[in-house]
Parts: C-alpha cells; structure tokens; sequence
C-alpha cells in the first residue's frame, strides 16, 4: 500500500462521455468509451484515478512524475478527442458524440486513502477541483486548461486564452485557456 505523499505536482485531466447522450445510449457505449479512453490514457503514462458515473479522472505525475506530465495529459485530451468523434460515427452515425475535458497542473496530495473496508489510491487537492471545473465550463469537444498547465505547454501548443472565469468553490476567478491543437 503506497502512504499519502508530500506535496506532489500532477497534472489532472477529467472528461465525460455526454450529457446529451439517453440512458440508453449511455449504457451501450460506456464500456467501449471506458476501453478506449483508458488505452490512450496509459499510452501516455497516465494514471487511471475513478471513474465518477460517465466521467473519466486520469492522473499525469502520481505515482510517478515525469517533466513532460502536463504536455503528455493534452497529447491524451487530444486523441480522446478525436476517438470520440470516430466511436460517434461508428455508433451513433445520427449523433454526435461530445466530450469535453478539463485539465489542471499544480500540487496535491497522493496515496491510498479510504477507510480498512476499501482504500484507492488517488490525488486530492485544489487542482482536482479546479480541473473538474474546467471540465464542466468546456463547451463541446472542447479542451479547457489552467493557468498552472498553460505555463508548462504553452510554447508546445496553439493555445487560445478564454478569460478569467468564476469557478465555483473559489474566492479568486480563474485564468482559462483552450487548448486548440498541435503546434
């Protein structure tokens, strides 16, 4: 059992299936979803965290941290990306598969936490949430990402500043950018 770690840097990346998407629909395509956005986050050496209904939380940097965690976690947002648009025309030729994602970098807390019934390894911190919440700001195939992430991508990517936003749970707005591709 790993213990909870010092302050660790991570780069956290969470995504949804669809909220457009019945139940039905939902059910048949959560397992392929689950099977394909997990290969790409281990062909880039993230972490699988949870999953949190149809969300996906994917940890780049814990256990292990490597420099190029936050461009590895764009690099997975990207073909996440464009696997969705692929698995809708598979699937559901008449919709249109979405997805959004949130990614942030900064310091959290890593380790198997829980109680003696069940423990899971995972990451807490701000970061968590805030990355969430870029995920939830995102539009439609749209990749959102923090101030911290922005710092360590952005000579390596096309990136669009979108503002300073209000993220629930925090005092102070936010610094929001769109990751738009490769550079």
């Amino acid at each position: 059992m790993l213990p909870l770690s010092a302050d660790q840097k991570v780069t956290v990346l969470f995504t949804p299936l669809s909220e457009r998407l019945s139940p039905t629909e939902v059910s048949l395509l959560l397992n392929r979803y689950f099977q394909e956005m997990n290969e790409i986050i281990f062909r880039y050496n993230g972490t699988l965290d949870k999953y949190i209904g149809d969300a996906i939380m994917a940890i780049f940097g814990a256990p292990v941290e490597r420099e190029d965690d936050p461009e590895r976690a764009i690099l997975a947002a990207l073909e996440m990306r464009q696997t969705m648009a692929k698995m809708g025309k598979e699937a559901l030729p008449h919709r249109m598969l979405e997805i959004r994602l949130g990614i942030n970098t900064g310091t959290v807390v890593a380790g198997n936490l829980g109680s003696p019934r069940r423990m899971d390894y995972t990451v807490i911190g701000d970061v968590v949430n805030t990355a969430s919440r870029l995920e939830k700001m995102a539009k439609r195939n749209q990749i959102l990402i923090g101030e911290g992430t922005f710092e360590c991508v952005k000579d390596k990517f096309r990136i669009k500043k979108v503002g300073e936003k209000s993220v629930k749970g925090k005092k102070q707005s936010v610094t929001v950018y769109e990751v738009l591709g490769l550079l």
